[in-house]
């Protein structure tokens, strides 16, 4: 049984006075799982829906509509049954390193095909059953996202402690040979699959080309809370250099081999090397940009096409950011600065809860922003933006502070949680100087 959410108004499911808080029981006797079941069972042009009103009784609906049309039910989630979880150890597994008393979601390691194919998430395909492998090929879920890390399956099984991990090349052969095509990344850890191990691990993901559509190469990130976990080391600038090196050499030798190119590194890579970030068309679809690759060219590009106001009444605001993304947002800040009446300026936050390592902003707690906000001089601040990916649905920051932390502690200053620039521009042209009260643009 899966509760209904939310019922879409003007959709069939409220003409059928189907309400929040019923129950799906099963389309055509099949019981719904997961969303892929739901997409699946509705696209059909007829079926019978069955329904548990919130008084208990049953309901059966014969349904007959377009498959496309969207029958207006909405669920919390994605995944009705048990999550598939991961079974793996990892030596550079991010949950691990985390600190005490986070909440639960945080510390959840799933390894889930239904999320790798309904919203991008990497697997590792250490946990697949035959019952998944065939429901993938029955359904045709493609494609996936899979964690790969490195294709020498004894290195694979030392890095992920789990003598499944041996197995990678036969399970990729296995989709390949089926119709599912995949996207991979490898994290990269020093002294473990770089160097050689990283020639190797490229030279035998390209010969599942075309079915290989991507491979990401990014850097581990390491916290401080490593008590007890296996010696890993960040990269550094003469790492990153080596690294952009190979990738370099191999993106040449696919555009002669195949015409195109699918291998691309992280933008912390050639940030670590300080080398340019790639044009735009050298990332294609950009198909890894939730992996933080290309993500500064798009931010750049979307940014040149901007129409910039002249002039705006005069503010003066900072934005949020980690270390790493200072670097991205200089040339937009630059721009920004052009505006006559606008004084802004980024705000890099150090990022001490997890370690000075970690440099991405979308790992930035509330407590971090709130120290650096306490070292400056903010008076003359009116305005500070805050990407809205530092908080979760439920408005919380990754330490459990809240929006509302800031305003406290700041009242003088109107706090502003952001998707991108336009939205920063949209909040600089309409909203008056004064005393703040935080909200999401």
């Amino acid at each position: 049984m899966v509760e209904i959410k939310a019922v879409l108004p003007g959709s069939i499911a409220e003409e059928l006075d189907i309400k929040a808080e019923d129950q799906l029981i099963s389309i055509d006797d099949r019981e719904i799982t997961d969303y892929i079941d739901y997409q699946y069972g509705i696209s059909a042009d007829f079926f019978i829906l069955t329904i548990k009103k919130k008084n208990g009784e049953l309901w059966d609906f014969e349904i007959e509509k377009a498959p496309d049309e969207n029958l207006g039910l909405v669920f919390d989630g994605i995944i009705y049954d048990r999550l598939k979880k991961c079974c793996n150890n990892c030596i550079f597994c991010f949950v691990k390193q985390q600190p005490e008393g986070l909440r639960d979601s945080l510390l959840i390691k799933d390894d889930d095909y239904r999320f790798s194919f309904l919203q991008g998430s990497f697997i590792t395909l250490t946990n697949l059953k035959e019952d998944d492998l065939k429901r993938i090929i029955n359904l045709r879920l493609s494609p996936l996202y899979i964690s790969v890390h490195t294709t020498n399956p004894g290195l694979r099984v030392k890095m992920m402690k789990n003598p499944e991990a041996a197995c990678i090349l036969e399970k990729l052969s296995f989709l390949a040979d089926n119709g599912i095509d995949f996207h991979t990344q490898l994290v990269l850890c020093p002294s473990y699959n770089d160097g050689e191990e990283l020639d190797k691990s490229i030279r035998d993901l390209a010969d599942f080309y075309p079915s290989l559509l991507s491979i990401g190469v990014v850097p581990v990130g390491l916290t401080k809370y490593r008590a007890g976990l296996p010696f890993l080391k960040s990269f550094d600038r003469e790492g990153a250099v080596r690294v952009l090196e190979q990738i370099k050499r191999w993106q040449e030798k696919f555009i002669i081999e195949f015409g195109t190119n699918f291998l691309y590194a992280a933008d912390e890579f050639y940030f670590l090397a300080d080398e340019k970030i790639p044009d735009l068309e050298d990332y294609g679809e950009f198909p890894q940009i939730e992996n933080g690759i290309g993500l500064t060219r798009l931010l750049w590009e979307e940014f040149s096409e901007l129409v910039l106001p002249d002039e705006i009444e005069r503010k003066n605001a900072g934005i949020i950011t980690g270390i790493l993304g200072q670097k991205a947002l200089e040339p937009v800040v630059n721009g920004l600065k052009k505006i006559k009446g606008l004084n802004i300026h980024t705000i890099p936050v150090e990022n001490d809860f997890f370690g000075r390592t970690v440099t991405v902003t979308g790992l930035l707690t509330g407590i971090d922003i709130i120290n650096k906000l306490k070292k400056m001089d903010t008076k003359a601040i009116d305005f500070i933006f805050l990407p809205d990916i530092l908080l979760n649905e439920n408005g919380f920051f990754l330490d459990d502070l809240e929006k509302e932390d800031l305003e406290r502690e700041f009242p003088d200053i109107k706090f502003f949680f952001v998707k991108n620039v336009v939205e920063m521009l949209e909040v600089l042209e309409s909203a008056k100087t004064g005393g703040g009260n935080s909200r999401k643009a």
